[in-house]
């Protein structure tokens, strides 16, 4: 049993439906559009952990931006349960968002220059919860992910790893009733990124809250109960991890049914895929078809996929 099981009263609102209708995204420089959504209509029921898959560039965190109230669509309506969010005034939508959406991002928005304690206890003084309340929370917030012993020390004192629990921590001051987690485990080695999947998957199995992950990451895919894919603003389709892994394996040569590829075959075959991709991206940049700053980008992008990709198939024994 993980800690963030054990720990009780310290979870007592539960998770509403998240709806986004007919959403549409378009950002403007000038004479320039882009399209980040297109139309985009989902549903986040709670007591779910759903992951938001898809490439760099999909629409994933425009997404997250606009269905945890950061930022407001072009066209199309945001709802928390009965609340539609997306025309309330800046100040409302504030306290809102305050009270009720945590966000996890993968840079980790923590105040370097406060301790873990006070970086927790950050969201309780905005609510202006009475010191022997927060003084109470913040302890239990830190036991649930594990770092009680490490309340007095500052990020540069912690781990990656440790680091992004504590921006967990910090997400849950409030009780919120929705998680909204951007590539949470980006730049994590395996043992950390479990830790961080298994309080996202108890937060919304045993909690009930509505837990919405983007990544690119097959470590938290795999653990997701549903996963929406996002191509080019659009949605693609909605699948279980193995309804996802049957729509991508390829058909078989002989009967033309879909051949049942295990979870080690398919990850293989993406790790195959993405160093295909890290030698194409090198023979652009010698050719001079992209940029050297394009071309880091996308490298750090593709080596953490690898990265991520690799822990996976150690941890299944491929």
């Amino acid at each position: 049993m993980s800690v963030i099981d054990s720990i009780s009263g310290l979870f007592e609102r539960r998770g509403v439906e998240v709806r986004g209708e007919r959403l549409i995204k378009v950002y403007r420089n000038g004479p320039l559009e882009v399209q980040a959504l297109r139309g985009v209509t989902v549903r986040f029921p709670p007591g779910r952990m759903y992951v938001v898959m898809g490439p760099s560039g999909s629409g994933k965190t425009t997404l997250m931006n606009l269905l945890g109230g950061v930022d407001r669509p072009t066209g199309g309506t945001v709802y928390h349960g009965d609340m539609r969010i997306d025309n309330l005034g800046d100040t409302e939508l504030d306290d809102h968002r305050l009270d009720y959406v945590g966000f996890v991002f993968q840079t980790i928005n923590l105040v370097p220059t406060l301790t873990a304690w006070d970086n927790v206890e950050l969201p309780l003084l905005f609510k202006k919860v009475p010191k022997s309340k927060r003084v109470e929370r913040v302890e239990k917030l830190l036991e649930a992910v594990g770092l009680r012993g490490k309340a007095r020390h500052k990020p540069s004192e912690l781990s990656g790893g440790e680091q992004q629990r504590v921006a967990i921590a910090v997400a849950l001051a409030n009780d919120p009733p929705i998680i909204i987690a951007d590539e949470p485990t980006a730049e994590l080695d395996y043992e950390n990124a479990r830790k961080i999947v298994d309080i996202l998957h108890a937060l919304a199995l045993k909690h009930g809250k509505t837990v919405i992950v983007t990544t690119h990451d097959p470590r938290v895919a795999v653990r997701a109960d549903k996963i929406i894919r996002l191509e080019d603003g659009v949605t693609k389709g909605e699948y279980t991890p193995v309804e996802l892994e049957k729509a991508y394996a390829p058909t078989t040569g002989g009967s033309g049914e879909a051949g049942v590829y295990g979870l080690t075959n398919i990850v293989r075959a993406r790790l195959a895929r993405v160093q295909e991709e890290i030698e194409e991206l090198r023979r652009k940049l010698v050719s001079g078809e992209i940029g050297i700053e394009e071309a880091f980008e996308r490298y750090q992008d593709l080596q953490r996929q690898k990265r991520a990709l690799e822990d996976l198939l150690a941890s299944i024994g491929g």
